[in-house]
């Protein structure tokens, strides 16, 4: 879950994938953490140029299209979850290194509520410094068209959002289309963030 999250904020927008971000709080001490993504050939190639595995902590599959699904999910209590990505986040600040658990924040809060976020200001800046000429980025945009990040964070009941809410009051949902990355204008949050009551 985190090497894709990190994925995402470190990919050059060269090529298209989806990815679909979930958060599941089952009750106030378990949560399961889940990275679907699907890259194109001409992505899984760079990757693979690299010398890194795209999927190596999760389920990967080779799609008949040419694309590759790679499914990552992670069930842990909440104060695990939480006491691994300040861990991570305190090594990688010793080393001086960028931190692969950047994107996803955990913190309980009073009355028994936790606070959930999906950093997207990482993602935005990243996509901000592509360099691109304006012609090649319209090119980019129209080859993005379809493809995007969905992410979803779900509990017994959701308190607050800033994404849009499922009429069950369950599940909180954000979606960007890759497009919007690569467009100026776009009015992006720096964060989809979302309050629950876990049970």
């Amino acid at each position: 879950m985190k090497k894709l999250l990190y994925l995402l904020i470190i990919l050059p927008l060269s090529a298209c994938f989806d990815a679909d971000l979930s958060l599941t709080v089952h009750d106030s001490e378990t949560a399961t953490m889940s990275a679907n993504m699907t890259m194109g050939p001409e992505l899984i190639q760079m990757i693979a140029s690299s010398g890194q595995d795209p999927c190596e902590d999760g389920v990967g599959v080779q799609n008949a299209d040419g694309s590759y699904s790679c499914l990552v999910e992670e069930t842990d209590t909440i104060d695990n979850l939480i006491a691994k990505i300040e861990e991570e986040e305190a090594n990688a600040g010793a080393a001086g290194s960028v931190n692969p658990n950047t994107g996803v924040t955990i913190e309980r809060m009073e009355g028994g509520l936790i606070r959930l976020s999906f950093d997207l200001l990482e993602i935005k800046r990243n996509a901000s410094e592509t360099g691109m000429d304006p012609a090649m980025l319209g090119a980019f945009q129209s080859a993005m068209t379809g493809h995007g990040i969905q992410m979803s964070i779900r509990a017994k009941e959701i308190i607050s959002t800033n994404g849009s809410l499922s009429e069950d009051g369950t599940v909180a949902m954000f979606g960007i289309p890759l497009p919007a990355l690569l467009d100026p204008a776009a009015q992006l949050p720096d964060s989809f963030e979302t309050v629950v009551r876990p049970d």
